[in-house]
């Protein structure tokens, strides 16, 4: 079922607490749960939004458009990096998917709008947008022959130079996309010249055997807003299986010098598969074999010299450091081999490294010339506990400390994962400001069991000694009996009891078992000077969510710094879905960009200095994206299917919400459309008024290959029409 409105997409939505909506265009009325009986689907009724969304179409060129990224430049120009498989391209296995498909490649489109163009240049057509780039230009190349299609065609074969997904950073006009892939030529990209390859690779046992290579990491960077590319470079050898990589960077647009880094982890004894205990499709990196380590390197950037135009200092890669210290010996951690080398050997148990923990999914980030890096790590217990910390370093970026132990951040007699943070400068947060807000999910139970969402803040510096609630000075160690004597406050708990806390009763103190039913996840957050807004996917009851009679819906959090001090608001239900057939999914909350320096340099848009008031930036527009997925039980095996991705947004600071629409044409199964979306990435400008996102889009009625649908990086612009802007 598919609506379409002046030119728009629009969807259906009920009146709610927040004067918002049911939040979902339902085949029932708003309110039912859902059943097994037949229900006709209704006219939905046309409710008028401020949000209006333009006509999607497909950005990717080939049927395997997959993980689309988007930026946009500080000169307006949007960029969007996504994987797809070029015509007649190879097949791979891939281990997530469990699927063999055409392996993919990186390519980068751009397009600049224009309003005074004539005719005007929205980026609202395929035409106004750059032809591709093929970054990475590795899927018809091999660097390995492994038996990669296992018993079910024994002997070796070469495996195409497949990638994983692009992850794209802006700082100033500088863009760094980074990624992992199968093509991993160089045996030690350190050393000048191209080295003998050292790639290994690991049987899966579980997947018919197949022996798939360790991927490395990869980087290619833009000097000019995305519109042209560096050739790619080699970060990692492939030795170690590389997996979640990630940058950020900061620029100074005065005196043109910047600098990025880059994290990634590498598991020596290969990329672990899931255990089925969680929301996603396992082997991400979040199983980390002991012995895995956060790798980390940076680049000095300098653009103050235009001529000649690409001066050799524009970007100076530093050589990567082991930013961890899990690796602590060789050998095997279990008594099969399932490791080889390029020859298809095993190799030797003496030359594959171990250890007590496996640190992994680490966020980076930078602060001025300040690294941040967090990321979740097993408790290297031999067993005594298999849960995780929640660690965090921070150092000058071209400095780091080599086989460090992070400061333990979480409550250590507790599992905690899935850390996130959101940094500012301390100009902005203001005296004894929040400069970084640190938030993770935690609880005692293992991968899949409820747990909530904590938070610290760092007030007045970045330091684990700025922590509030206050971590232990001691807190930088690697010692499993140490570690659990930590006496760290516990964080506060920003999620439990969610639907009935009260002012009196705020739930910060709550323990994580409080409210032992409930479960928090997929939290997201913005920071504005003394704003903090955090939210998160909630259900208060588990096992009411796998009988279907709950569901997730995405709850928002306000905390308040003002003259010294801080306070929290409630939580409240944004998404409101009442249909408990249907879940939110991979919720994105974002605020606008900063103002332009030469556009609006007082940041204010009457000023008479400012030259366009829409690249003045208004930090009352919150907007909040998220996708939809049908609520079935953990034990069904494909999980839910994915529905469509929905848009709404704030222009007082998240104090209420617009109308959402429905910001993909998809609807999926559910709503008898053979097409869904999921994973959407959406930016704005600097006022908020205009909107652009990304996402990927499946047609299960298409294969591109037995098994496998077409899938392209879907595109659409919006706006909120009651910001008055061109």
């Amino acid at each position: 079922m598919k609506v379409q409105r002046s030119g728009f997409w629009t969807s259906p939505w009920g009146k709610s607490a927040l004067g918002m909506g049911c939040v979902l265009p339902l085949l029932t009325a708003c309110g039912g749960g859902g059943g097994d009986a037949a229900v006709a689907p209704v006219v939905p009724p046309v409710i008028v939004s401020p949000l209006a969304v333009n006509t999607p179409f497909a950005l990717s060129d080939f049927g395997s458009g997959d993980k689309p990224k988007i930026q946009r430049a500080g000169d307006g120009t949007l960029v969007v990096a996504y994987g797809d498989a070029p015509d007649n391209a190879r097949l791979v296995y891939d281990v997530k998917g469990q699927v063999e498909r055409p392996a993919r490649d990186i390519f980068v489109k751009s397009c600049k709008p224009n309003p005074a163009a004539v005719p005007a240049k929205t980026c609202d057509l395929l035409t106004d947008w750059s032809a591709a780039t093929n970054v990475s230009q590795s899927s018809a190349l091999s660097s390995i022959d492994t038996e990669w299609r296992g018993t079910l065609a024994p002997g070796r074969l070469p495996f195409p130079g497949d990638i994983d997904k692009p992850n794209i950073k802006t700082s100033g006009p500088v863009m760094v996309l980074t990624w992992v892939s199968k093509y991993c030529p160089d045996g030690d990209p350190v050393i000048a010249g191209v080295q003998a390859p050292v790639q290994r690779a690991i049987r899966y046992l579980e997947r018919d055997s197949r022996i798939i290579p360790f991927s490395c990491t990869w980087v290619a960077r833009s000097i000019n807003n995305g519109v042209a590319w560096s050739p790619a470079v080699q970060l990692s050898s492939g030795e170690r299986d590389a997996i979640q990589d990630a940058s950020s960077g900061s620029f100074n647009t005065e005196t043109r010098l910047g600098q990025v880094n880059i994290s990634w982890q590498e598991d020596p004894q290969g990329l672990q598969l899931g255990e089925a205990d969680g929301p996603g499709d396992g082997a991400s990196g979040a199983n980390a074999g002991k012995g895995t380590d956060i790798w980390y390197t940076s680049a000095t950037i300098n653009l103050s010299v235009t001529v000649p135009p690409n001066p050799a200092d524009d970007f100076v890669l530093a050589t990567p450091v082991r930013l961890t210290d899990n690796s602590t010996g060789f050998g095997l951690s279990g008594s099969v081999n399932p490791i080889f080398d390029g020859a298809g050997v095993n190799v030797d148990p003496d030359l594959i490294e171990k250890g007590q923990a496996g640190a992994s999914r680490a966020n980076i980030g930078m602060v001025g010339s300040t690294a941040i890096v967090a990321y979740e790590e097993t408790k290297g217990s031999e067993g005594l506990d298999e849960g995780k910390f929640v660690r965090y370093h921070t150092f000058p970026f071209a400095t780091p400390p080599a086989g460090a132990a992070g400061c333990v951040i979480s409550n250590p007699l507790k599992n905690a994962r899935r850390v996130r943070f959101l940094t500012q400068s301390a100009l902005d947060a203001g005296p004894d400001g929040i400069e970084i807000a640190i938030f993770w999910k935690e609880g005692i139970y293992d991968k899949g069991g409820p747990s909530d969402i904590v938070v610290r803040r760092g007030m007045g510096g970045l330091e684990p000694a700025n922590m509030v609630p206050s971590v232990d000075a001691a807190c930088a160690t690697s010692d499993y009996t140490t570690a659990i004597g930590l006496s760290n406050v516990p964080g506060e708990n920003i999620s439990s009891r969610a639907p009935s806390l009260t002012v009196a009763d705020n739930g910060l103190a709550d323990g994580t078992e409080t409210n032992f039913t409930e479960n928090a996840l997929a939290h997201r957050g913005v920071l504005r000077g003394g704003d903090l807004w955090i939210g998160y996917n909630y259900t208060p009851d588990l096992v009411r969510l796998w009988a279907q009679l709950d569901n997730y819906n995405f709850w928002l959090r306000k905390y308040t710094f003002a003259g010294g001090t801080g306070s929290w608001d409630l939580p409240k239900n944004v998404t409101n879905i009442t249909d408990k057939r249907i879940n939110v999914r991979e919720p994105r909350i974002f605020g606008t960009p900063k103002s332009s320096a030469t556009a609006c340099p007082t940041g204010l848009p009457g000023d008479p200095t400012t030259t366009d008031a829409t690249l003045c930036q208004n930090t009352n527009v919150i907007y909040l994206a998220w996708g939809t997925q049908e609520n079935v039980s953990p034990f069904v095996p494909e999980g839910g299917a994915d529905l469509g991705i929905y848009i709404t947004a704030s222009i007082d600071g998240a104090q209420s919400f617009a109308t959402p629409v429905r910001y993909s044409v998809a609807a999926g199964p559910l709503f008898q459309d053979d097409e869904s979306a999921y994973e959407s990435q959406v930016v704005t400008r600097p006022d908020g008024g205009r909107f652009y996102g990304v996402w990927n889009q499946a047609d299960a009625s298409v294969e591109v290959v037995p098994g496998v649908p077409r899938t392209v990086a879907e595109y659409a612009s919006g706006s909120i029409t009651s910001i008055v802007s061109p």
